[in-house]
């Protein structure tokens, strides 16, 4: 993988490895974890020559300089194939790169390679690919979960430092539980989704693992659509009287179980948006994928094939009236932000199985509490609630000692939501949390 040309001896800037570095690293914290599914080195030597050219410009650093990023092979990138871990032939033709891809190059990320996946991102396991499962980094038996599961593996091996993934029901969050990163799924809409292979529309969301909760914020702010506002869309609104900026204060915290009017309000929230995501997710991932089951549907992984036809028997009324409720709950649950900031549940109900563990029930037990943010539209982020410490390669590593895991335990996680358009004040909530965890 690496070779060739590197960046022509001009300099980058002070602190960045040079790509051959990125190369080299990549190419050995990713042995052995089936997590990558093409290596974008072209593409990857040609942005870090741009970055070069910078400096020799004399330009100011941009925010993710020199910052190698894999990204979900369900995203396009011109004239690289996007597989969505499948077999099946989508017939899309020509692809243009994603302006989520566009926006993180234009901030200075080097885009090095695109990531094995649950085949069309459908499954909170992770262990349906046309390539095979990811391995978890954490332990080979682990359970990875997905759907993101490639790009979560190659940032908790240390392989990248930032990687993009999707969400529609749990799959940035959950994957980052299993191997003890941090995964963000933003406000609805507010990252463009255009150029992503879709799962479910109504839920869908890109969003992204790293280490550092400041590059997660980075690559937010560096792809959030310029002047959104989430009152805007889909009907995701800001609670009255609140501003979606505010400096983040004394932040009151919602946490699932509590026995008050909130905390049971908070589960019949969950309960409503669980009921309403089985039939918009059956029905509008059975729209993308009729064709394709009709004429390929040998070609599919044979658990996905199944549970995209799930979507067959759910009529368009039945959907319209799905949609009408998503739309009234989401205007409902702001009431929860009444007397709180932050809400705070488990990230899964169950400790990370191992592979020889997974059963069905997993599934529920995986996306109790994620999905319900993604039919609401509000953003969320796991967090690893101890131990995880990065070394100085940036792979992580387990160490013993007050408030840090013990060697050989297992990835232990908390999700963190706040109101829609509060992205920042959660992720500084959430880095506030990681500091004193």
């Amino acid at each position: 993988m690496v070779g060739g040309n590197d960046t022509g001896g001009r300099s980058m800037p002070s602190g960045v490895p040079s790509i051959d570095e990125v190369l080299t690293v990549l190419e050995d914290r990713s042995v052995g974890l089936n997590a990558i599914t093409v290596t974008t080195e072209d593409r990857a030597r040609t942005l870090a020559a741009r970055s070069a050219d910078r400096v020799a410009a004399g330009k100011p650093s941009r925010p993710l300089e020199g910052v190698a990023v894999a990204v979900k092979d369900v995203i396009d990138i011109e004239r690289y194939p996007t597989s969505m871990g499948s077999a099946v032939d989508t017939g899309r033709g020509e692809l243009t790169t994603a302006p989520v891809v566009t926006a993180l190059e234009e901030a200075g990320a080097l885009t090095v390679a695109k990531t094995n996946c649950q085949e069309f991102s459908y499954g909170i396991l992770g262990e349906e690919s046309v390539f095979g499962p990811v391995v978890n980094p954490r332990g080979a038996d682990l359970c990875t979960a997905g759907s993101s599961s490639g790009s979560t593996a190659l940032v908790a091996a240390g392989a990248v430092p930032l990687a993009v993934g999707t969400d529609t029901a749990g799959s940035v969050r959950i994957p980052a539980a299993c191997t003890g990163t941090i995964g963000f799924k933003p406000t609805f809409g507010l990252v463009p989704v255009y150029g992503v292979f879709p799962l479910a529309h109504s839920c869908d969301t890109v969003g992204f693992f790293a280490l550092d909760i400041d590059l997660i914020r980075q690559a937010f702010l560096t792809t959030r659509i310029e002047g959104g506002c989430p009152v805007a869309v889909a009907g995701v609104g800001v609670p009255p009287g609140r501003s979606a900026h505010s400096d983040g204060s004394a932040r009151r915290i919602l946490t699932a179980g509590d026995d008050s009017a909130a905390g049971r309000l908070l589960a019949s929230v969950i309960d409503e948006s669980l009921r309403l995501y089985e039939v918009l997710r059956k029905y509008e991932a059975y729209q993308v994928h009729r064709e394709f089951l009709e004429t390929q549907g040998d070609r599919y992984q044979p658990v996905v094939r199944q549970r995209a036809l799930l979507g067959e028997d759910i009529t368009t009324a039945q959907y319209e009236e799905a949609r009408a409720g998503q739309t009234a709950l989401r205007e409902s649950a702001l009431r929860l932000f009444d007397d709180a900031d932050v809400i705070r549940t488990p990230a899964m109900e169950v400790a990370v199985p191992t592979w020889a563990e997974v059963g069905s029930e997993h599934r529920d037990a995986f996306t109790r509490y994620s999905t319900p943010f993604n039919v609401l539209g509000w953003p969320a982020i796991t967090v690893p609630v101890a131990g995880d410490a990065v070394d100085a390669d940036g792979a992580l590593t387990t160490t013993g000692g007050a408030g840090v895991e013990k060697a050989g335990t297992l990835p232990e996680s908390v999700q963190f939501a706040a109101a829609p358009g509060e992205d920042l004040e959660l992720l500084a909530f959430a880095e506030e949390f990681l500091r004193g965890a």
